[in-house]
């Protein structure tokens, strides 16, 4: 990944739920264009930052499986609903809960939401699959991502 949607990932539960934070900065590049005079964090990067909390989340929970070759991509995104503007100075919460893990059958399907303290902003479901690494380069800088995106993370069994 090239840009990062998500700050830190607070809290994970294997296989059911996981929480990371992204706190919007007037300072990001997107609002130069988006909207001059009015800045407003565009929903597609909302999404962005939803889809890689859920991807880490995955490939976690098939690392804990012992399936370390696999990477998750996402494939679908389901019933999205953008309920709230997001703007400069807030702080999104996000929240990927579990629906379906079929690391057999190669997918899986998270509940994800987004908000600002209590405002609901964004909220939908995404489908994940499952591919094998085969690339040592990208083993290796996934293995560093995996490193760097869990620590400090609370673990809840």
């Amino acid at each position: 990944m090239r840009f990062y949607m998500i700050d830190r990932i607070n809290e994970i539960c294997p296989e059911q739920y996981i929480e990371a934070v992204k706190c919007v900065s007037m300072s990001e590049d997107v609002f130069n264009e988006h909207f001059p005079g009015f800045p407003v964090f565009p929903g597609s990067l909302i999404l962005e930052g939803m889809a890689q909390m859920g991807g880490l989340f995955i490939e976690f929970c098939l690392r804990r499986r012992g399936l370390k070759e696999k990477r998750a991509a996402l494939t679908m995104v389901n019933r999205m609903k953008y309920r709230e503007m997001v703007r400069p100075g807030d702080r999104l919460d996000y929240r990927g809960t579990v629906k379906v893990f079929y690391p057999d059958d190669g997918y899986a399907v998270l509940m994800v939401e987004a908000k600002c303290g209590e405002k609901l902003c964004a909220e939908g479901e995404l489908m994940f699959g499952f591919l094998d690494v085969m690339d040592e380069k990208m083993k290796h800088a996934n293995d560093a991502l995996m490193e760097l995106a869990f620590t400090n993370v609370k673990i809840v069994e």
